[in-house]
C-alpha cells in the first residue's frame, strides 16, 4: 500500500508498505509489514502488527 500520514508538527508524510497477513489459531489477524518512508528521511524498517 501507498499511504500519507500527518505527523505531529503537521507535516504531511507519505510511505510505501507491504503487509503479508497470518490468521492466528484463535482467528485473529498479524501483520508482517516492511515499509519504507518515500519523505523526510526515508528509513525504512520492519513492524508486525498483531490484532487484540
Amino acid at each position: 500500500m501507498h499511504y500519507h500520514q500527518v505527523n505531529d508538527r503537521h507535516e504531511i508524510m507519505t510511505g510505501v508498505c507491504h503487509s503479508i497477513p497470518e490468521v492466528l489459531s484463535d482467528g485473529r489477524i498479524r501483520l508482517h509489514e516492511t515499509w519504507k518512508w518515500t519523505s523526510g528521511d526515508c528509513s525504512e524498517g520492519k513492524s508486525v502488527i498483531e490484532e487484540v
